[in-house]
């Protein structure tokens, strides 16, 4: 699978789950379930389960426990990585779900339900560190020093 289709995949799973405690669901929740409907149509109804039961655990989940929240979105990244591997054509279209989703949140709430995309492509003895969120790096060189 193509990488930044798994990129777009995971931040789609963890997109969605944020979105369940927000006043954007309801109408988010009947946007996904169409999106697996039209891709997907024998596993619609079972997605549509699966989102209710999720909402459910992120509530939940927002009152206590919070390692629900962490679990579900690496649940729906799953779900959405199959989603984009049967058919990458659904990429654009969810893409506009998640969007439209953003666009209904009030302008405080927008930026904390965000998108990332990153690519990278390195030759020679470049080296890339890329990460969507924090990043520790200890980097020892090995080699002949050549100084003075």
């Amino acid at each position: 699978m193509d990488p930044q289709l798994v990129q777009f995949a995971q931040t789609a799973g963890t997109t969605v789950v944020a979105l369940m405690a927000t006043e954007a669901w309801s109408a988010t929740r009947d946007r996904v379930v169409a999106l697996w409907r039209r891709f997907r149509p024998a596993d619609a109804e079972d997605v549509e389960a699966a989102l209710d039961e999720t909402r459910e655990q992120i509530v939940l989940a927002r009152e206590g426990e919070g390692e629900a929240e962490d679990r579900s979105a690496g649940e729906w990244q799953g779900r959405m990585m199959l989603l984009l591997a049967t058919d990458p054509a659904a990429a654009p279209a969810l893409e506009r779900v998640l969007r439209e989703a953003r666009e209904l949140l009030p302008p405080g709430e927008q930026s904390s339900i965000g998108s990332v995309r990153i690519s990278a492509h390195a030759t020679g003895n470049s080296h890339v560190y890329q990460a969507g969120r924090d990043l520790h790096i200890t980097e020892r060189r090995v080699g002949r020093h050549t100084g003075p």
